[in-house]
C-alpha cells in the first residue's frame, strides 16, 4: 500500500463529528532527508487543523482511546489547551501504531492556526509551515494563511540575511533555521545539521515556494542573490506584527532575529511540558531517547 493512501487511511480513521479541515504531513516521515535511511519507516508527523480542538479530542477519545496515556484522557478534552496563555495552541499525541506505520500528530483550532500565521503570536506553527509540507487537507482561508506566513518569512529572512549567506541556498537556509534559532532541542536531541540536512534534500520543494527570482530578489547565473532591500522594508512595515515591527524601526537586523530567537527558546520549552501531561512520562522520555539515538546515528 502505498504511503500516501495509508496517510489518507489514517486521517479518515481519526475523522467524527467534528471534522478535520485541515491535515498536512511534515518531516523525514513525508520527505526523505539526508542523513535518513530509505529503508527504515521514520514516524510520520501529521498537523490536523479543526473547528474546536476541545471538541474534536473529546470525540476522538471515544472513537480512539488508544491514541491517548491516561494523562491525556484526563486532560484533552476537559482543557481548553488554547486558553492556557502560555502553551502554544498544539497538542501532540505520539507513537500511534497504525498499518505497520507509527504516527505523531498534533491538533489545533482552526482559530489558533489563523492567528498563529498571520500575527506570530506563537512561532511554533508558524515556524513549521515555513518549511514545506504535504497538504492532504486544506482550505482557501487556511492557503492564504500560510502564503501570508510565508511571505512574511521570506522578507524577515532577505532582511536579516547576512552578507557571506547571499546565495539561493544560503537565502533558503537561514530562511529555515528562523524557527529553530533559540531551541532548546537543537542543543540536546536534534542533529545540528538538521537545518542543511532539510534544505539539501528539499530544495525543489523550497524553489516551488519562495522561488528564485520575486519583487524582492533575483537569482544572478552564479547562483548569487541580489536583494532590493527597499522593497523588502517597505513590505516589512506593512506586514510586520506590531510585536516585532518595532525592531524595523530600530534598523536592527539582530535585535529582530533575538525576539525571533527569544519565542522560539520559551515554546520550545514548554511544548515538551505540554507532551509529558499529554502523552505521559513513558512515551515523552521514549520519544526523546529516540531522538538522541537518531542524533548520534547520523553524528557518526
Amino acid at each position: 500500500m502505498m504511503k500516501a493512501k495509508i496517510v489518507e487511511d489514517f486521517i479518515a480513521s481519526r475523522e467524527n463529528s467534528i471534522p478535520i479541515i485541515g491535515a498536512f504531513g511534515y518531516g523525514s516521515g513525508i520527505f526523505h532527508q539526508k542523513g535518513y535511511s530509505l529503508q527504515k519507516k521514520s514516524m510520520i508527523d501529521l498537523i490536523f487543523v479543526v473547528q474546536s480542538s476541545q471538541k474534536w479530542h473529546q470525540e476522538n477519545k471515544k472513537k480512539n482511546p488508544q491514541d491517548y496515556s491516561l494523562n491525556a484522557k484526563l486532560l484533552l478534552g476537559n482543557i481548553n489547551i488554547e486558553r492556557i496563555s502560555f502553551l502554544n495552541g498544539v497538542s501532540y499525541l505520539t507513537h500511534i501504531p497504525f498499518e505497520g506505520y507509527l504516527f505523531k500528530y498534533g491538533v489545533t483550532s482552526e482559530a489558533t492556526f489563523l492567528n498563529q500565521m498571520k500575527t506570530w503570536s506563537s512561532f511554533f506553527l508558524p515556524g513549521r509551515f515555513q518549511k514545506p509540507i504535504r497538504p492532504f487537507r486544506t482550505t482557501n482561508e487556511i492557503n492564504e494563511a500560510i502564503f501570508w506566513n510565508r511571505k512574511l518569512a521570506l522578507l524577515v529572512a532577505l532582511y536579516t540575511l547576512p552578507p557571506e549567506k547571499q546565495t539561493l541556498k544560503g537565502l533558503y537556509s537561514h530562511l529555515c533555521s528562523l524557527s529553530y534559532r533559540g531551541d532548546i532541542r537543537m542543543l540536546f536531541v536534534e542533529n545540528p545539521n538538521k537545518i542543511s540536512n532539510i534544505v539539501e534534500a528539499e530544495f525543489p520543494l523550497f524553489e516551488k515556494i519562495y522561488g528564485r527570482n520575486t519583487s524582492y530578489f533575483q537569482t544572478k547565473e552564479d547562483g548569487s542573490i541580489c536583494i532590493f532591500y527597499d522593497r523588502v522594508c517597505q513590505s516589512l512595515k506593512d506586514m510586520l506584527p506590531s510585536h516585532l515591527r518595532q525592531e524595523i524601526k530600530r534598523s536592527s537586523e539582530s535585535t529582530l532575529l533575538h525576539s525571533i530567537e527569544e519565542k522560539n527558546k520559551i515554546e520550545s520549552f514548554t511544548q515538551p511540558l505540554l507532551g509529558l501531561l499529554t502523552t505521559g512520562p513513558v512515551t515523552s522520555i521514549k520519544y526523546v531517547r529516540e531522538k538522541m539515538l537518531k542524533k548520534e546515528k547520523q553524528l557518526k
